[in-house]
């Protein structure tokens, strides 16, 4: 049974990544670029969702969204925030993506599945894929990478041999990381590079964090993200 995690979402993931949206606006750029594309639709799946950024700026638009993971701590951080906000339309299920079976009108999946995405194609009228242009983080030092993420040439490249049509929109968008103080963005950088050392980390935000002036955060760590959106017909009838 395939079961397996790429990231830990965790109380300080879910918060990092989602002041880093609240900050940048980087999801609700990707479903403001994505959105117009599926008028008419009124499901949606977002698979492999993580604490579910993209689907709350999505539910909008749709009648239903489902979000997809394997990390019970990312769902319930969904509920918690749909019940807060008063989404009733965004619904969670904790499943394996590789073994989950249903139909949608459209699968959205954001920096996942992307090495085989026309496995997804027979539960949906429409595949929507969101893929880093480079293999590398800008965010961090380069000690980060525990893996290799795909990238949207080599999904582009995998298509292509496959013989399979699509549409790809390149975008360029800011998803840098806010933080309220200088001990947050330490812990931050420790985190996700456990093998630099204190002076190390010191010596990387001395050169990239920027002081800035905002009534919730203190800190800023740029970050200009370059992504492939990939737009492919499914095979639902």
């Amino acid at each position: 049974k395939r079961v397996y995690m790429l990231f830990d979402w965790n109380a300080d993931t879910i918060r990092w990544y989602t002041d880093a949206e609240a900050y940048s606006g980087f999801y609700k750029k990707i479903a403001g670029t994505i959105t117009p594309w599926l008028r008419g639709y009124q499901t949606l799946c977002d698979l492999g969702c993580g604490p579910g950024l993209f689907s709350f700026e999505a539910a909008p638009h749709f009648d239903r969204v489902e979000c997809i993971d394997l990390s019970e701590a990312a769902l319930r951080s969904i509920k918690e925030r749909a019940a807060q906000q008063g989404f009733t339309n965004i619904s969670t299920r904790l499943e394996d993506a590789y073994q989950f079976t249903g139909s949608w009108d459209v699968i959205y999946m954001s920096f996942f599945g992307s090495r085989e995405p026309d496995r997804f194609l027979p539960m949906c009228r429409k595949l929507i894929a969101v893929v880093s242009d480079t293999s590398e983080s800008e965010l961090f030092p380069m000690k980060e990478r525990r893996y290799k993420r795909n990238t949207a040439d080599e999904t582009a490249q995998y298509l292509n041999e496959k013989g399979m049509q699509y549409r790809l929109t390149h975008r360029q968008l800011e998803f840098g990381q806010p933080f309220k103080s200088l001990e947050d963005a330490r812990r931050c950088i420790r985190y996700y590079v456990p093998d630099l050392s204190d002076s190390e980390i010191d010596s990387f935000l001395n050169t990239r964090l920027e002081k800035i002036r905002g009534e919730v955060w203190s800190y800023y760590l740029p970050r200009m993200k370059s992504v492939g959106i990939f737009e492919l017909d499914g095979r639902l009838g």
